[in-house]
């Protein structure tokens, strides 16, 4: 990646981390491998030690592919794409950890692409950039809105599942954001509900999210059983989401704060990370809102599939493509914080994390998540979004997991939405809580 020269070759730091203190160069792998229990040793390296075990113990297994597309990083809105150039160099990293305009020092309100468009392993902030780029993933795109499952599945097989809807509103990332009134200094709102079952239906999180890097989330969560809207706390965001395996900060990889946490580069490598095959088409409607279509294929599970002998919360239709990787030490600051340390493996290219190892705070092993993406573009070029199909994390101390499975022909996502800002009042929010 040309944004990025000198980062994407395999870079080691002598840094002793967990259980990876010492890192193993692996065989290499190419398109058209099938890695399972009987030839593992090829992955080796190439993955966080938990996600190999799975494929020692034929839970999983890899199909290696390549990219449906030739560059990931052209994968985006063409507002977008300019931007990489007119940010180059332009943004830094305060002491209080947000990000400031690097002429006047001073708290950046609005920007149009991603603030960090150049990143240097040997940047002593080059984490916390990367890591607001990800954050900035959500942003570019506008508002938006779409519909999601939690499917819970056990050693056994499938148990439940939930029915959500998810909606945000950035105030940053996007050209039409310049024209949006925003005295309180809001990064984000969202909004949370769950439509069924019937136990959890009205369950309701709303955050609002501050550009100011030492303001907390205002975080509200509605339970039906109360009848009551009740702030949370930012902790409350590492607790388990309506039983689930997951937690709030689980979304996207993470989406708490980036100064919630302390973050060392551990080292860059090579990964293989989760693909759902394709590039699928946006359409835009006469509101102006660009829409995914059924030509969306859906991640397939284990549990669904007849005559699979592996774990049922295992995905069988993805590729996995070798591509570079920033692996990652993360420390919440917060002591109230469920998750100890923990690991991500974060591209580069995408800004997205594709891997998070969990440990809790007494320094055991809990549970692992990875992403799956793919790739959504317009015939125009004018929308483009790397898209996320499914997020899965795996207990391993109770043998479950919790599997979203977001883009399908059935959650269709929209891009600039047709929202009203008045919803993330808390009257607004009112509606929803039923």
């Amino acid at each position: 990646m040309s944004r990025i020269a000198g980062c994407l070759g395999v870079f080691l730091i002598s840094i002793a981390f967990g259980p990876w203190s010492v890192f193993t160069a692996s065989a290499d792998v190419v398109p058209g491998d099938v890695i399972d229990s009987s030839n593992w040793q090829k992955a080796q390296g190439l993955l966080p030690e938990p996600v190999l075990n799975w494929v020692k113990r034929g839970e999983f297994i890899l199909n290696i592919g390549k990219l449906d597309v030739d560059d990931p990083t052209k994968i985006r809105s063409d507002y977008v794409l300019k931007a990489f150039e007119t940010n180059r160099g332009k943004y830094a990293i305060s002491e209080d950890g947000g990000v400031v305009d690097k002429e006047t020092g001073k708290l950046v309100k609005f920007m149009v692409g991603f603030p960090f468009t150049v990143l240097d392993p040997k940047d002593p902030a080059v984490v916390e950039k990367l890591m607001y780029n990800h954050q900035y993933g959500q942003h570019v795109n506008g508002f938006f809105k779409f519909r999601f499952q939690l499917i819970w599945v056990s050693h056994t097989g499938f148990e439940r599942d939930v029915d959500a809807v998810w909606q945000g509103a950035s105030m940053t990332g996007f050209p039409e954001a310049r024209k949006l009134r925003n005295p309180s200094g809001i990064e984000k709102y969202s909004i949370l509900v769950v439509r069924k079952p019937y136990d959890l239906s009205g369950t309701a999180i709303m955050t609002h999210r501050f550009l100011s890097p030492t303001k907390l989330d205002n975080t509200f969560g509605y339970i039906p059983a109360i009848r009551r809207v009740r702030r949370m706390s930012s902790a409350n965001r590492s607790d388990a989401f309506i039983g689930s395996d997951e937690c709030v900060d689980d979304v996207n990889g993470y989406d708490g704060k980036v100064p919630a946490f302390d973050w060392k580069l551990l080292r860059v490598q090579d990964a293989l990370l989760a693909f759902l095959p394709g590039v699928y088409p946006f359409v835009q409607d006469r509101y102006g809102e660009w829409k995914t279509t059924k030509a969306v294929k859906r991640v397939i599970y284990g549990y669904e599939k007849e005559g699979w002998q592996g774990a049922p919360w295992a995905p069988t239709n993805l590729v996995w493509v070798k591509r570079p990787v920033y692996v990652i030490e993360m420390k919440p600051r917060d002591r109230y914080y469920n998750y100890g340390t923990h690991y991500i493996w974060a591209s580069p290219e995408t800004y997205a994390c594709y891997y998070k190892v969990v440990y809790d705070r007494a320094g055991q092993y809990w549970k692992s998540l990875y992403m799956v993406n793919t790739f959504v573009q317009s015939a125009d070029k004018k929308m483009a979004v790397i898209a996320v199909p499914g997020q899965n994390v795996i207990d391993e101390r109770y043998k479950h997991a919790t599997i979203t499975q977001i883009l399908s022909p059935d959650n269709p996502w929209t891009m600039k939405a047709r929202l009203n800002l008045d919803d993330f009042s808390m009257a607004g929010f009112q509606k929803f809580c039923k």
